[in-house]
């Protein structure tokens, strides 16, 4: 039986459908019904194409003339840019079919993937790699524009780097436990008014190595910065000595990284944190927790290994080890971010609790 098939209602406002869809969650935000997909026929009455993600509205006329507004709430701009849509595909006025997941808190409110234009072409803007309506489509697998291939770097960690294994975050916490007191914080954890991200306040460490966009290892001096596309942060590795006492060094969400080479492994560690948050997802820290990274580059230069190691007891029943690795791609670059916060008239505004 497809997933047609398995219609469990149908509700009209403009065209709309519910049909049990399962699929695998690779988004921060737990409020939206993975197990379906509302559909939604009407005319887009407003478009944001911004990070932390873009925002669409789109207005749908039932049968008897009733007009409601459904705000739909897509990937960042980065993951479009990257499976190659931008935002004049878009415009006000545009007659458009939907689909996505429906808020479980929100009235009227969707995560989209899937976009079906009034030519016929259907934009993949979500976590979607088929279409659902179309043969002629736009968008789903990442790409990235094509460059003038730079020149090989061997072994060198001086480079742009992609995510080349899920974050801990996205996959669940399967992979790390939490002890009764972080767990009790986790469920007070409000992911519409609490999320930081949201509001484009940028993560501090350890979550900010799990990020989905490049980052680029730049040589300042003798310390190295990482540059990151999200959010624009940049963060300091200084490879001097640690100061005498790490206690004068100011707290910040980032903290402060020492590194050093043993061989051809850079090896950081990161203390004085105090950003509050270990995930994504509201566990917390302290500003007693500790970070050891270290990062190897492969011998043809395609891969960076990583190794993360958290220790942090206030949250963490042991410390947590996050084996993962970065690619190289010559053509991908650090796009600036830009997180913008917009306003939106309609009473499903995102951004307003």
């Amino acid at each position: 039986m497809n997933r047609h098939d398995k219609l469990a209602s149908a509700i009209f406002a403009g065209m709309l459908a519910t049909i049990p869809f399962s699929v695998a969650a690779h988004h921060s935000m737990s409020e939206f019904n993975r197990e379906v997909v509302t559909e939604v026929e009407g005319v887009v009455s407003r478009v944001s194409w911004t990070n932390p993600h873009i925002l669409l509205e789109v207005t749908s006329t039932d049968p008897k003339g009733v007009k409601a507004v459904w705000t739909l709430e897509g990937g960042a701009v980065s993951a479009q840019r990257r499976r190659g849509l931008s935002g004049d595909r878009l415009a006000v006025g545009d007659r458009v079919r939907v689909a996505g997941w429906p808020s479980t808190r929100r009235d009227r409110y969707i995560q989209v993937n899937h976009v079906l234009l009034p030519d016929g072409v259907e934009l993949l803007v979500g976590g979607a790699r088929q279409p659902r309506w179309s043969t002629k489509t736009a968008g789903g697998a990442a790409v990235v524009a094509t460059k003038k291939v730079a020149p090989a770097l061997g072994d060198s960690l001086f480079r742009t780097w992609s995510q080349g294994t899920q974050a801990w975050f996205f996959a669940g916490r399967s992979n790390y436990q939490l002890n009764p007191s972080a767990t009790a914080a986790v469920a007070k954890w409000d992911d519409i008014a609490d999320n930081p991200l949201t509001k484009c306040v940028a993560p501090g460490m350890p979550s900010l190595m799990g990020n989905p966009y490049p980052m680029q290892f730049v040589q300042v001096g003798r310390d190295i910065e990482l540059r990151f596309e999200e959010f624009d942060a940049i963060r300091k590795i200084h490879m001097g000595p640690a100061p005498a006492r790490l206690t004068d060094v100011p707290l910040s969400p980032l903290g402060y990284s020492v590194g050093r080479w043993e061989g051809k492994t850079l090896v950081v560690d990161t203390s004085r944190i105090n950003w509050p948050y270990f995930d994504r997802s509201g566990a917390p820290q302290t500003p007693n927790v500790r970070v050891n990274e270290r990062l190897t580059v492969a011998q043809d230069g395609s891969r960076l290994e990583y190794v993360m190691t958290v220790t942090e007891p206030a949250t963490l029943v042991k410390p947590f080890v996050w084996n993962a690795y970065f690619v190289w791609n010559p053509d991908e670059v650090v796009n600036r971010y830009e997180c913008t916060l917009e306003e939106w008239a309609s009473t499903t505004n995102p951004l307003k609790k």
